[in-house]
């Protein structure tokens, strides 16, 4: 009798530890790096559990989250393991070499992604019938204010202004090299632009060499998040500061090229 409790007893702690120990072993989240997507690219966790990100896909990733680069380019890295504070909003993350590759998490005190809020249902509103008038009766022109049509923005064919919002840049590196050899095998210089607008945007700017001007800019770009080639011929070994302007926005991007 005393054995069969003694059984009962270590099924009992065996079930409880079960209960309380394992979901939190499990709840540390791992997120691998693939050609061009993460997995998993949402999840969740609760505070002080940790996010570890591993690229060990042979394909050059960096890693941003929430904006901020914390691993630069490379073919194999790991970042983490990693704790974050309870938010409502989700932390997201992303690789600026790969436009589409992004992620998002929570932390919250569930552990779980947060069920999406359902759209309010659209009721229909009645309208007054109209009521015919038996005689027209005199009044301003259709052309007048009474009858005139709605106003409208202008046309948005590309250009300075195209209804930009929001407009980031960054430069993809912080340092270039602009001549092929054995240590240079993408020469260039890169950058990652952030644009939200209404249509392609000509964005325009200054480059220059410490105080003194290098030359102008002008990228076409499209809303989105765009990597694009700073055109022009082969800079010089040094400091720059190159400054651009996408409607009545103004971004300032430094970045350094080094000696071949």
């Amino acid at each position: 009798m005393r054995g069969v409790r003694r059984a009962i007893l270590f099924a009992i702690l065996a079930a409880c530890l079960g209960v309380g120990v394992l979901p939190a072993l499990a709840a540390d989240t791992t997120v691998n790096a693939g050609v061009s997507s993460w997995a998993p690219s949402e999840f969740a966790v609760k505070p002080g559990e940790t996010v570890t990100w591993v690229n060990a896909s042979g394909v050059v990733h960096d890693l941003w989250v929430d904006g901020t680069p914390v691993k630069s380019e490379g073919a194999a890295w790991t970042y983490g393991p990693q704790t974050f504070a309870e938010r409502a909003n989700p932390y997201t993350f992303r690789c600026s070499l790969h436009p589409g590759m992004t992620g998002r998490f929570y932390v919250n005190a569930s552990g779980a992604v947060p069920s999406p809020t359902p759209a309010p249902s659209a009721t229909a509103t009645p309208t007054a019938s109209p009521t015919a008038s038996a005689t027209p009766t005199a009044g301003p022109s259709p052309a007048g204010p009474a009858g005139a049509a709605p106003a409208t923005g202008p046309a948005s064919g590309g250009g300075a202004g195209a209804g930009v919002t929001a407009f980031r840049a960054r430069a993809a590196r912080r340092r270039f090299c602009t001549r092929r050899s054995a240590r240079c095998r993408r020469p260039g210089v890169f950058l990652v632009l952030d644009l939200a607008a209404s249509d392609t945007v000509r964005v325009r700017g200054t480059l220059r060499r410490g105080g003194r001007r290098v030359r102008a800019a002008s990228l076409l770009v499209a809303p989105g998040h765009r990597r694009v080639r700073l055109r022009g011929r082969r800079l010089r070994a040094g400091r720059y500061a190159l400054t651009l302007r996408a409607g009545g926005i103004t971004r300032r991007v430094r970045f350094s090229v080094r000696r071949a």
